[in-house]
């Protein structure tokens, strides 16, 4: 009896492996022909899932019946096809994939930390293609990003809709990232923009918003993602030579003849950098009396070349790039020359594991002033209030390891490393060196039946600086973070979201501070090509080393100084905007976008002029330091279109237009208090223009791209009133 039980079990497992039918194909892209990998295949409403392998092949295993199958990838449109599988049926399914054919198809993950549609975030998203610094012989990300509505770039510090004032090397409230790593350098929360490979970038990602819930205190007021691209089943090499010249300044440039009382303007040949020297002399404000030569003598100019690789070997995938880069600037004796090396790797074990080590090496030698001597041609020199022109070494290394686990459930698990080494060699007691330590690990469970996806993660990170601008000692800062974020899809056409993260800071053996933040987001398509969203995020952002501890002499009488007792600053931003799509012939490749937003500030940090009565003798008595200026908001609207399309229905335009207007103010202002008293005597904060547009329009046309852009800032309002006493 026993035996025949088991003999019926034996029977029913064998019926029941038999009832299984097999779904398999290759995947390509549809110009190209080249297989795609990576490309995620889900059975809707389901947990059941796959990828393509190396080669493009994948395969499902599934019981008899109908089923939607769901091919998705990034910068492709989706593909569904319905397929009826019989028992022990083998059934190929190839699909040949198109690229996105909507803009509001286009997918990002930054957000949310994993692939979805740009027209259902619940924030503002700007993607930055990589044709766009191609088109516009732009090398650098910093530039092509103040294309961006909305975006500054100042003295190297990004600025989202006003958010953050002038903080030249210390402190940031923008986040930014490499293939979702922190690259900022650590310790003074400064990018290095140099060292991102320009040559491979997939796309540049720009959220709008406090972030910190999801990424921490540096995006405070956004995020800068910068993707790099990954190879295809064909190598892809390439070689780029560029170069730029300047033309002469205005005529009208002179100098003053210091030897006569009435201080005469004397006119000076109008290529003022032909000139062997000049003299800085004191001035109202001190200074030393020197005298500065000139050792190049040359036109301003940049010049250089870049190059890029990428290949898949097996199942092995490399890409690699580098640059090199010569700059004679517009400043007196302000020149740079640096280079950089890219290296990725990535190593598939299977369809669900792969591991990877991407290293970033870049060294550079520049030379560069912090501020400009006055009028004529003495805004092309040094003041003598700041002295000789800074002399600079860099080096700096990044090596990033990662892992990653995918199973067909819907599990991702992630492990995530960053070691960030920096060395600067600077002249006039400036010297700067850290070490970086960064570790992440993310789970994320995505379950298609539900539409429902959950993210959780830990967060660690360590510095280590040495720095004569930090007093010539030795300090460390310290976070610890863990951070979830659900995302739920109703009804085909509501998106919810809501993250949480709580975060613990220190510098050096301080207390720690622990701070949770949240945010909420909402995106709603109320018609086909219509999605309103609303959104609440919390902001939190810990001072960084240099914030506290930077200090140095610029000249005798003018310095930066510490603020051992600078506060943590936190915030909120509120926003709600709709996203228009508009449809051109049979694609929807255009869109309008209009957004009004609301962000406050309590306890806002930012570097003020100070004065300081009893310096020891020889040392500044006047500079800058950073305070936690009271508490901000910053009110404004935002309005921009894009678009693809095609000229006389033949050749290849993009149009992008934006406009962005603020209304940036302290909201306890007090006219009496003389913290406020800038240049401008009414409530306005520091260092923003009210309005700002940018506009590029590029046509293609046999191979050439002819091309227009334009940017326009409103008159800067405020700022600190030594600079209009100097200047």
């Amino acid at each position: 009896m026993k035996k025949l039980s088991l003999l019926i079990l034996m029977c029913g497992f064998m019926q029941l492996f038999a009832q299984k039918a097999t779904l398999k194909g290759i995947l390509k892209d549809s110009k190209s022909n080249e297989t795609l990998i990576g490309v995620n295949v889900s059975v809707e409403n389901s947990t059941i899932g796959s990828t393509s392998d190396i080669d493009g092949n994948y395969e499902l295993s599934l019981d008899p019946g109908t089923y939607q199958i769901i091919f998705s990838y990034v910068g492709y449109d989706n593909i569904t096809k319905s397929v009826t599988l019989k028992e022990n049926e083998v059934q190929t399914l190839d699909i040949a994939m198109g690229e996105v054919q909507s803009l509001l198809d286009e997918v990002v993950v930054t957000s949310s930390k994993f692939e979805r549609k740009i027209g259902e975030e619940s924030v503002s998203i700007d993607i930055i293609k990589p044709a766009a610094l191609e088109k516009q012989n732009l090398n650098n990300v910093s530039e092509v990003l103040q294309r961006s509505s909305g975006v500054t770039v100042v003295d190297g510090q990004a600025n989202i809709r006003g958010g953050s004032g002038y903080s030249y090397g210390a402190g940031t409230r923008v986040l930014l990232l490499l293939d979702d790593l922190p690259v900022l350098q650590a310790d003074a929360g400064f990018p290095s923009w140099d060292g991102l490979p320009v040559e491979n970038i997939g796309q540049i990602e720009v959220i709008k918003g406090a972030a910190s819930a999801l990424y921490g205190s540096s995006a405070m007021n956004g995020i800068i993602n910068v993707r790099t691209s990954y190879p295809t089943s064909k190598p892809y090499a390439k070689f780029s030579v560029f170069g730029t010249v300047a033309d002469n300044p205005n005529e009208n440039d002179y100098i003053y003849d210091e030897s006569t009382e009435t201080l005469t303007k004397i006119k000076v040949n109008k290529q003022w950098w032909k000139l062997d020297s000049v003299t800085l002399l004191p001035g109202q404000f001190g200074g030393r009396d020197t005298t500065i030569d000139n050792p190049y003598n040359k036109r301003p100019y940049e010049t250089g070349f870049s190059f890029a690789y990428r290949e898949k070997i097996n199942k092995l995938d490399i890409v690699s790039g580098g640059m090199f880069y010569k700059r004679q600037g517009h400043k007196w004796g302000d020149y740079q020359t640096r280079g950089r090396f890219t290296l990725n790797m990535r190593y598939r074990v299977n369809e669900k594991i792969s591991v990877g080590v991407n290293t970033n090496i870049q060294m550079s030698k520049a030379q560069t002033f912090f501020l400009w001597g006055g009028e004529g041609i003495n805004k092309y020199v040094p003041s003598a209030l700041t002295g000789i022109p800074t002399a600079s070494r860099s080096f700096r290394v990044t090596i990033d390891p990662y892992f990653r686990y995918a199973d067909s459930k819907g599990n991702s698990h992630k492990v995530l490393g960053r070691y960030y080494k920096t060395a600067i060699d600077n002249s006039n007691d400036q010297d700067n060196a850290s070490d970086f330590i960064y570790g992440e690990y993310q789970y994320q469970r995505r379950i298609d039946k539900w539409n429902f996806v959950v993210t959780g993660g830990a967060v660690s990170s360590y510095v280590r600086s040495t720095a004569q601008l930090f007093g010539d000692t030795v300090h460390t800062s310290t976070n610890i973070a863990g951070y979830f974020q659900l995302d739920k899809k109703f009804f085909k056409r509501l998106n919810l979201t809501y993250g949480f993260r709580f975060e613990a800071n220190r510098i050096d053996n301080d207390k720690w501070e622990i701070k949770p933040v949240s945010r909420v987001g909402v995106n709603v398509q109320a018609a086909k090509y219509t999605f309103i969203r609303a959104s609440f995020g919390q902001g939190y952002r810990y001072p960084t080393i240099a914030e506290r501890y930077i200090e140095t002499a610029l000249s005798t009488s003018f310095g930066i100084f510490p603020n051992r007792n600078l506060s943590s600053e936190t915030g909120m931003s509120v926003e709600l905007g709709i996203k228009q799509g508009i449809k051109l012939g049979k694609h929807v490749k255009a869109f309008a976008d209009v957004a009004g937003f609301y962000t406050q500030y309590k306890d806002m940090m930012e570097f003020n002029l100070i004065n300081v009565p009893d310096a020891p003798e020889g040392s500044p008595n006047i500079g800058f330091q950073a305070n936690n200026v009271g508490n901000t908001m910053i009110a404004g609207i935002e309005a921009s279109i894009g678009g693809e399309g095609k000229l006389f229905g033949k050749f290849p335009s993009t149009l992008s237009l934006g406009y962005t207007y603020i209304i940036p103010r302290y909201r306890n202002y007090d006219e009496e208090n003389p913290d406020y008293k800038d240049i401008a005597e009414y409530n306005i904060l520091k260092y923003r223009v009210r309005h700002q547009f940018v506009g590029v329009w590029d046509v293609d046309f046999k191979g050439f791209t002819f091309g227009i852009t334009g940017q326009f800032f409103s008159f800067m309002e405020n700022a600190d009133v030594i600079f209009n006493e100097i200047v």
